[in-house]
C-alpha cells in the first residue's frame, strides 16, 4: 500500500511495489457491496514465504462534518441493520468506483452529494469543503478507507433523502460541547464519526 499526492489532497493507492507482491488470489464471494478474497502476499518483512490472508474489498468512502453559520455541527440519525440500531453520525457515503480509480474531483463530488442527500444541506456562497485526511476502518480485514472533510458554512435547505436500502430519521444540530458529550456518553459510537471527531479535535476545530 502506498499513498500519492494529487495536487489537491492525498489519495490512497493500494498496489504492488516497495516489497509488496501479490503471489495469488482466490475470490470467495462477490456482491455489489463487498468482495471476499483469499490472497498470498510477499511483504517487505516476509520475502521468503508468502503470507496467506483474507481481505474484504470495499469501496472508498467519504465522511463530512457540516458546520452551520452559527458554528453548530450537523448529525444525521440513520438506521443500521447489522447492529439493529439507529446511530447519530456525520453524513457519509461510498465513492462509486474501484478504489484505484478514485480522483480528488470524484471524492469532493461524493461529499457534496452526501451533504445534500443525508442532511438536505448545501454550502453557502463563499463556503468551503476542506479535506482533513483519511483513515482505514479495519486495517486487519479490509482496505476500506474514508476521506474526511469539514464543510462550512452549510445551510439546511431540504429534508434528508433516503437512498437505496438506507433509512434516514432526521438531523440534529449540536454545539462542539454537545458533540463532545455525545462521544463521551457513547451516544455517538460509530467508527467513521468517532475518527472524524478525533481529527476535528486534533486540528482545533472543536475549540471554543
Amino acid at each position: 500500500m502506498m499513498s500519492t499526492g494529487t495536487g489537491h489532497f492525498e489519495l490512497v493507492r493500494i498496489e504492488d511495489g516497495n516489497g509488496w507482491q501479490k503471489v495469488s488470489g482466490e475470490m470467495n464471494y462477490v456482491s455489489p457491496h463487498v468482495q471476499i478474497e483469499t490472497v498470498r502476499y510477499l511483504t517487505p518483512m516476509r520475502q521468503e514465504k508468502p503470507v496467506t490472508w483474507t481481505i474484504a474489498h470495499r469501496k472508498a468512502a467519504v465522511a463530512i462534518a457540516p458546520v452551520l453559520e452559527d458554528g453548530r455541527f450537523v448529525l444525521v440519525s440513520q438506521e443500521r441493520i447489522p447492529v439493529h440500531g439507529e446511530m447519530w453520525e456525520f453524513p457519509a457515503g461510498q465513492i462509486d468506483v474501484p478504489v484505484n480509480e478514485v480522483t480528488c474531483e470524484l471524492v469532493e463530488h461524493t461529499a457534496i452529494t452526501e451533504l445534500r442527500e443525508e442532511i438536505g444541506g448545501e454550502l453557502l456562497p463563499g463556503g468551503a469543503l476542506k479535506p482533513l485526511g483519511y483513515f482505514f476502518t479495519s486495517q486487519g480485514f479490509t482496505q476500506e478507507h474514508v476521506y474526511f472533510f469539514i464543510a462550512r458554512p452549510v445551510r439546511i435547505t431540504a429534508e434528508p433523502t433516503s437512498m437505496g436500502g438506507e433509512h434516514l430519521n432526521g438531523i440534529r444540530c449540536v454545539t462542539a460541547q454537545e458533540l463532545r458529550a455525545m462521544v463521551a456518553s457513547n451516544e455517538i459510537n460509530t467508527g467513521p464519526t468517532l475518527a472524524l471527531y478525533a481529527k476535528l479535535s486534533a486540528l482545533g476545530h472543536l475549540d471554543a
